[in-house]
């Protein structure tokens, strides 16, 4: 295809411990000019550790100087301001990450590469790749859950992040404690809600060992299928999704997600039209680390 029908564009996933900059290209259509997301490919890309945001953000701004794109997508850590009419739209919400809290992404790298740019939370750009790229290919909608450092969610409803004034924050949810489980939790705000009892310092703290130490233990993955089986449930009967994927370091974790799968159905109990009975409800994503950086990309495409 020749250069006249090919797009770069800038993608950026921010998060907590590194940030992820990449120049991407993708191809028009000969016969509409649409972009089309299969042709999505890496050309370039650069990690910066995260420190303090100006010493991060102006590592990534020297990655873009002199490379030319038409437009930018962010993935983003939250919290972040997700309500288009606030005056600090794109910006990183009150957090326990040093100096971060006020941090104005979307303006200040926006304004840098001087190109139509947008921001999404990483688990919503992830949630558009897996949709588009991934193991959420065909479906109307969608739910992406990574479980890891934290339990952050994005759904898609007719292929769209779902949000209200606020991203969606189902990681904190009240959860049915397990009759033999005395563990604490670890959430800071919350003790024992879903993130508190099965992130990934949980699972060490509960176990004593770093979660990949634990093995096919099934006392510690029935246990976790447990837990998360109650977010999966009340997704499916406040979305209604046709898959829930789950990814990240815990997540992701082989033989995890038909844990899930069965305690889900459990769960259910029969009281759903179209889920209770699907054993495909439960899924493993497909796109594994890069779900965000592409889908960051995705988001820029959106632009154009």
């Amino acid at each position: 295809m020749s250069n006249d029908n090919v797009v770069k564009l800038a993608a950026i996933e921010a998060g907590g411990t590194k940030f992820r900059a990449a120049v991407f290209s993708i191809e028009r259509s000969p016969s509409d000019a649409s972009l089309i997301p299969s042709t999505l490919e890496m050309l370039d890309e650069v990690r910066v550790q995260t420190t303090n945001p100006d010493e991060t953000l102006s590592q990534i701004e020297q990655f873009f100087t002199q490379r030319s794109v038409s437009g930018l997508g962010i993935a983003s850590f939250g919290p972040l301001i997700v309500d288009p009419a606030a005056a600090n739209y794109g910006s990183i919400a009150d957090t326990p990450k040093p100096e971060w809290s006020g941090t104005p992404l979307l303006s200040r790298l926006g304004n840098h590469l001087g190109v139509p740019a947008e921001i999404q939370t990483d688990v919503e750009a992830a949630a558009v790749a897996e949709h588009q790229l991934g193991a959420g290919s065909g479906c109307d909608s969608l739910a992406y859950v990574t479980v890891g450092t934290g339990i952050g969610v994005g759904v898609l409803v007719d292929g769209k992040p779902f949000r209200g004034r606020d991203h969606l924050e189902l990681g904190h949810i009240p959860v049915q404690r397990n009759a033999d489980d005395d563990f604490g939790g670890v959430c800071p705000f919350h003790g024992d809600c879903l993130e508190g009892m099965a992130n990934g310092p949980s699972l060490h703290e509960r176990w004593g060992t770093n979660p990949s130490s634990l093995g096919g233990r099934d006392d510690v993955w029935d246990l976790e299928a447990d837990y998360l089986a109650q977010l999966a449930t009340v997704i499916t009967w406040a979305f209604s999704p046709d898959r829930i994927l789950f990814s990240g370091g815990v997540g992701a974790r082989e033989h995890l997600a038909p844990r899930i799968q069965a305690a889900t159905e459990r769960r259910l109990a029969g009281y759903s039209v179209s889920h209770a009975n699907n054993p495909d409800l439960v899924a493993t994503a497909a796109l594994g680390n890069e779900a965000g950086l592409f889908g960051a990309a995705l988001l820029a495409a959106s632009l154009l």
